[in-house]
């Protein structure tokens, strides 16, 4: 929306997005063998924690919703100070 009103700081933003594109895009052949180092194949978070992945998935619903709660906790005290 920035970028449409003219704003300066999203046209930049939005300037450096193109020119980050294309110089990764430019330079991905010789980049590659670096962009692929990192791989473990078809592992998941779950075998490389040696769990179920349902349990993994129910860890990660019960940390999202603690992160809620202490977020709404903290806007609540934060709107009491005003």
């Amino acid at each position: 929306m920035g970028a449409a009103a003219g704003r300066v700081d999203a046209l930049t933003f939005m300037g450096g997005l193109v020119a980050g594109i294309l110089v990764f895009a430019e330079l991905y052949p010789r980049l590659a063998a670096f962009v692929w180092s990192g791989g473990i194949g078809d592992g998941t978070l779950a075998d490389l924690l040696g769990m179920p992945f349902w349990a993994l998935a129910v860890a990660v619903v019960l940390m999202a919703l603690g992160v809620f709660w202490l977020v709404a906790k903290l806007e609540s005290r934060q709107e009491a100070e005003r």
